[in-house]
Parts: C-alpha cells; sequence; structure tokens
C-alpha cells in the first residue's frame, strides 16, 4: 500500500508542479509548495521566499500564491491565468501520454491496435501502412491512437466513481495480481497512468474551486458585460460549488458502501 501512496504523491506532485512552475513564468509569486497535509516534516525557503514542504500525510497538495498585489494571480492578464490554471492538467495529461505510450510499445501492443484502422484503407494501400506500421513511423501515427486509449480508460476510470478508498483498492489489486517484479514495475506505471488521467479530467471540470472552474470564469468575464458580471459569477459559484459537494458526497458514500460494507 505504501508503493500507491507515494504514487499518488507523485502524480499531486507532478500536478502542483505544473501550477508552480507556471505561477513562476507569468509574474506571480509562489508563497508555498507543499504536498500532503497534516504535521510538516520537511521544509525549505528558497531564495525567491518560496517555502518547498513536505506533510506527514502524502494524501493532497497545493501551490500557495501570494494573495494580494501586482504579482498575485488576479493582477495578471486572462491569457496568463489561463496558463496557469491548465498547467496543472496538461502536466498530467502529458505524463499519462507518455506512460501509456512506452508501455504500449514496451508490451508490444500499438501494432495490435493499431491493425484495425488499416481496414480504413484502400486495399492497395493495406500493405503499405502494414509495413509502416512495424516501423518508426509508427511513432507519428501513435499519439492519436493513444488519445483516444487516453479518454476511452479515463471513462471508464470516471465510470468506477472512485473515491480515495477506492484509488487505493485498485492499486492494492494491481499489486496483488502482479507475479513478477517485472509485472509489479508495469503495475506501478499503470497506476500512475490511470491517476494522472483521473487528476486532469477531474480538474477539467467547469466546478468552482477547481482549476476548469477557474477558466470558466475567465470566460465569463470576456463574454458578459461588467455590470452583469458580479451577478453571473455569484449565480456560477454557488450553483457549481454545490454540484461539487454533491458529487463529493455521491462518490464518497459510493466508495464507502463498495469497499467498507
Amino acid at each position: 500500500m505504501l508503493l500507491f501512496l507515494l504514487a499518488i504523491s507523485v502524480v499531486i506532485f507532478v500536478h502542483e508542479w505544473g501550477h508552480y512552475f507556471a505561477m513562476r513564468r507569468n509574474g506571480v509569486k509562489v508563497v508555498e509548495f507543499t504536498i500532503g497535509f497534516g504535521p510538516t516534516i520537511w521544509s525549505k525557503r528558497l531564495k525567491s521566499g518560496t517555502v518547498f514542504s513536505l506533510k506527514a500525510i502524502l494524501l493532497g497538495g497545493y501551490t500557495k500564491p501570494v494573495a494580494e498585489g501586482p504579482e498575485s494571480v488576479q493582477e495578471q492578464s486572462d491569457w496568463r491565468q489561463f496558463k496557469i490554471f491548465v498547467a496543472g492538467m496538461f502536466m498530467n495529461a502529458t505524463v499519462a501520454f507518455v506512460l501509456l505510450t512506452g508501455m504500449l510499445y514496451y508490451l508490444g501492443r500499438v501494432p495490435e491496435i493499431f491493425a484495425p484502422y488499416l481496414s480504413w484503407a484502400p486495399t492497395w494501400l493495406q500493405p503499405l501502412l502494414a509495413a509502416f506500421a512495424g516501423s518508426y513511423g509508427l511513432w507519428i501515427a501513435t499519439p492519436p491512437l493513444v488519445v483516444v486509449l487516453l479518454v476511452k480508460l479515463g471513462s471508464g476510470f470516471f465510470a468506477q466513481s472512485a473515491g480515495p478508498i477506492g484509488i487505493v483498492a485498485i492499486g492494492e489489486a494491481m499489486a496483488q495480481a502482479a507475479q513478477t517484479p517485472e509485472q509489479l514495475i508495469l503495475a506501478v506505471l499503470n497506476y500512475l497512468y490511470i491517476l494522472n488521467v483521473a487528476i486532469a479530467g477531474f480538474n477539467l471540470m467547469p466546478l468552482f474551486f477547481l482549476d476548469g472552474g477557474h477558466i470558466t470564469e475567465i470566460l465569463l468575464r470576456r463574454t458578459f458585460k461588467p455590470d452583469l458580471l458580479p451577478k453571473i459569477l455569484k449565480v456560477y459559484r454557488i450553483s457549481t460549488g454545490l454540484i461539487l459537494l454533491l458529487l463529493f458526497v455521491i462518490i464518497m458514500t459510493s466508495d464507502v458502501l463498495k469497499h467498507v460494507f
């Protein structure tokens, strides 16, 4: 279990590092970069003033920007804010893409996955494409196929409504199924892939508090007139905040019923 808890921490680190890097690149001062919660077991202050800290419970994390002033997030342009909020999801999606592509090539599954797509081509072109599939040129064809798998497998994960207990249970099931050290390594990599897809997809939802919610607010600011915007934002934040709370209750309840009782 410890191995998979560490995997969760790695995925959170990837997400938060995306935000941290984007903030630093776009004029925002970062006060604290934290992984986990609870008592602090390690911390270090950089010359920039940012405090890096590691907490005792390695579940969760956050990047805390300065609250006010010219170096705060809200004082940046909409484009800079967009880059900051999308950076965490982009990092998770990129890592998931790399992991899945690497595993498919290692397991020799790419030609197998590519084969059904050959039927779309004219008969005279299929032998050429088959030869292409076995060459280095397959790297060109792989990205769209991996994206399809990212969406397909990721949506299947969300269909299970896995909460914290379920996420750990998935990791334990993968570890128990592994019969060799090689299979255990692949299980950990697969688990990292699943978590990266889950965190990226969850944060993409246009709900208040989430990265997708911040991006939605940027779009609302650019769509509605200043006199209407405060009311629009108030309705949006209350309604989507309640939806997020309801979603949290549903997932946690489902999680407990599935894995505890």
